[in-house]
């Protein structure tokens, strides 16, 4: 199953949550332990790729990029449970693999495939990176299983020291967070039930957030089913508290799926609000719907609709419109390894620019003295704050003070200019770019 997962993450393109949803969705038989294991080895080797492969070129007389695909892969996912995990014998990880070699049809290839592994196995030190002194990108690059151009790009823009916390960052899987219900119960409330089906439960810095573990089957609880939370990461929400959803606020979000701001949003407005959760996409708009169903959310409507297509009717009818915008993801490599290796530098520009078109289509929706949160879940500035000095400058609107929003430790002097750009080290979540602006006229 890992391997099936990783041949789709490395060779089809696909978005490694995507295909491990799919695929263990597609095996109901496995207990939440099989579950946790196959995630942590398909993740963990799309996390950790450019490392691997440097570890079996060390090892290998055949280049790295002549090794059949399946091969390869069988090789990473080896070297993965030998020399980064501690619970599988290094023996049993070479076993295996032999195994999977002969029954992939590559009988021929078994010795290889074992002496390699097994000199890797034997070997006490790690080929080291490239010298860091000598090439910085390159050292990190290998390092932290990044491309050049992303580590080139973070360094460009944030510093060595910050880039370097920043990729150590990106290594470690991400915590799951969860945002209370309050609509149903209480943090503390929740805390207790989380507890008595085995979760370990730990604050999550913001109000009604929640840090959990111990939750491989998440969507099995009955806590889930039974709508208590919805899952969130405190960065996202944070940019709902930034934009401070006033009292039975008519709220637009036009890219919202998969709902975590309209959610919150619903919660801190209250029953007397009105939600509409807009999304181009019909099978999201099915998402949309079926979880404020979960959460019991009755002020909530969806419409399928393309956020870059003008709409009049829509004219000065939120208090508060909600702008998540498409982006290039760089915030969520801890989330989303398979960015780390796939995400092309051209996209970056495509993308500022789509977010533009968004804007100049929906911004309009707002009404006159009403807010606008405008967000991504990137570290880029043509993305981010260059767009939003772009929409200060273009458009009646004015920045909006969210210093009182935001958590002590955090330097909030962006923030009184009324935006903040949060990398993951910041709060232990996804790096996420917050602004927010009100309109003039």
């Amino acid at each position: 199953m890992a391997l099936a997962a990783i041949r789709e993450i490395l060779e089809d393109g696909a978005y490694s949550n995507v295909a491990l949803r799919r695929i263990l969705a597609a095996e109901n038989h496995l207990n939440p332990v099989q579950k946790a294991f196959v995630t942590e080895l398909a993740l963990g080797v799309v996390r950790n790729l450019l490392l691997i492969d440097h570890i079996i070129s060390a090892f290998s007389k055949t280049p790295v990029n002549r090794i059949k695909p399946t091969i390869l892969n069988i090789l990473r996912i080896s070297v993965y449970q030998i020399k980064f995990m501690d619970k599988v014998p290094a023996h049993s990880a070479c076993d295996e693999a032999v195994k999977m070699v002969k029954k992939h049809g590559f009988a021929g290839l078994s010795g290889f495939v074992n002496g390699v592994l097994r000199n890797i196995a034997r070997s006490e030190v790690l080929p080291p990176p490239p010298c860091e002194n000598a090439d910085l990108t390159a050292h990190l690059s290998i390092r932290h299983s990044t491309q050049p151009w992303i580590v080139r790009h973070f360094l460009d823009d944030l510093g060595v020291k910050t880039t370097k916390t920043l990729l150590e960052n990106t290594a470690q899987p991400p915590k799951t967070t969860i945002c209370v219900n309050t609509n149903k119960t209480t943090t503390a409330q929740l805390i207790q039930i989380l507890e008595a089906e085995g979760v370990t439960v730990e604050s999550a810095l913001l109000p009604n957030m929640l840090a959990i573990g111990k939750t491989a089957d998440i969507a099995a609880l009955p806590s889930f089913t039974q709508g208590l939370y919805h899952i969130m990461d405190v960065s996202a929400a944070l940019a709902v508290h930034c934009a401070n959803p006033p009292e039975n606020a008519r709220i637009m979000d036009i890219c919202a799926a998969p709902g975590g701001k309209s959610f919150l949003s619903s919660y801190l407005a209250g029953e007397g609000a009105k939600i509409t959760a807009c999304d181009i996409h019909p099978h999201k708009i099915r998402l949309l719907r079926a979880g404020a169903a979960r959460l019991g959310i009755s002020n909530f409507q969806t419409q399928q609709a393309d956020a870059q297509i003008y709409r009049p009717e829509l004219e000065q009818t939120a208090d508060l419109l909600i702008m998540d915008m498409p982006c290039s993801g760089l915030g969520t490599l801890r989330r989303k390894p398979d960015i780390k290796l796939n995400k092309q530098p051209d996209s970056i520009q495509a993308l500022a620019k789509i977010s533009r078109e968004i804007f100049v289509a929906s911004w309009q929706y707002a009404r006159v003295g009403g807010k606008i949160l405008f967000s991504t879940c990137t570290l880029t500035n043509a993305e981010n704050a260059d767009n939003f000095k772009w929409m200060l400058d273009n458009f009646p609107l004015r920045a909006v003070d969210i210093s009182h929003k935001i958590p002590a430790g955090l330097n909030k002097t962006t923030a009184q200019q009324g935006y903040l750009q949060l990398l993951p080290q910041d709060l232990d979540g996804d790096g996420f770019f917050v602004a927010v602006l009100e309109r003039l006229e």
